[in-house]
Parts: C-alpha cells; sequence; structure tokens
C-alpha cells in the first residue's frame, strides 16, 4: 500500500496515534525468502527493525513507544526454495543470532518484548516449513533450540 505510514500522519484527529501503546511486529528473517548466509541474518534482523521504527517515525508514532516482536522463529524441515533440508543445528544457531540481535537493539529501537513463534512443532513427520517451527518436536522432545533458547532467557532475561 503505498503511503501508508504517510496517512496516520496526515490524519487530522490523532487519536489513533496518541492512544498507541505498543507496536506488535512479526518477522521470519531467512524463512520466506531465498536463504541468507548466517553471516547475513544479523545485517536482515537489523534493516527490518531500522525500516520499522523509520515508518513508524514518518507515520508521527514516537520512539517512546515500543516495539513488541510478537512472533519471530525458524523452523526446520525442507527448504522450499533449495529443497534442502533446514536443519536442527541450524535452528539453532539462526535463533540464537536473531535473539541475540534483537537484545542488541532493545534500547535503539525500545524492544521491550521478544516472542518466539512456536514451542512445539505442529507435526514433525512433515517436511513442510509450516509444520516444523517448534523448538521441540511434536512428541516434546527438545531440539538443539531448545537448549539454546533456554540458555539465552536464563542469560538475558530480567
Amino acid at each position: 500500500m503505498p503511503h501508508f505510514w504517510e496517512g496516520f500522519a496526515e490524519l487530522k484527529d490523532k487519536t489513533f496515534v496518541n492512544s498507541v501503546d505498543f507496536i506488535g511486529h512479526n518477522f521470519y528473517v531467512d524463512v520466506f525468502e531465498e536463504p541468507l548466509e548466517l553471516t547475513e541474518i544479523t545485517a536482515s534482523v537489523e534493516q527490518i527493525l531500522r525500516n520499522l521504527r523509520t515508518n513508524l517515525a514518518v507515520a508521527g508514532i514516537p520512539g517512546s513507544v515500543p516495539i513488541r516482536v510478537t512472533e519471530n522463529g525458524w523452523p526446520t524441515g525442507e527448504n522450499p526454495f533449495t529443497r534442502t533440508e533446514r536443519t536442527y543445528n541450524q535452528q539453532a544457531v539462526v535463533l540464537e543470532t536473531v535473539i541475540r540481535t534483537v537484545y542488541r537493539l532493545r534500547e535503539e529501537f525500545h524492544i521491550t518484548h521478544y516472542e518466539l513463534f512456536g514451542l512445539r512443532d505442529a507435526d514433525s513427520s512433515k517436511p513442510d516449513l509450516f509444520h516444523q517451527f517448534g523448538i521441540m518436536r511434536d512428541d516434546y522432545s527438545p531440539k538443539l533450540a531448545f537448549s539454546v533458547v533456554k540458555r539465552l532467557i536464563q542469560e538475558l532475561g530480567n
């Protein structure tokens, strides 16, 4: 939608903009696009969050309004672009990279929350990425990312 954010800034009645308590943002890096190299993940997360904060400013929503990452994750299973396997190890590494990047940027972009999309797979036997977003298999056995996320909560949580 062209000029979406500008439309908020042009509102004569600022009631909506002035009533915003937080911005919920769902984003997935390296999931619904051509695969990124691990070295590109950090820059992609930062660009996504920087673009959001810039667009919010265009809309007249000040930087004092917090951002909550309300949905984020990285699935195992088959990559639909390359038809290669997204491994448990890759999931753990990518999630740690994303979470650490969000944490590092939390003050600059006023990020107050991070929510993981899926604790448990919908169906671990299906290779489709929509069934394997969890950090645990559908039988609740942990994938490698489970221990990584648990460690990050202990390390970074407050």
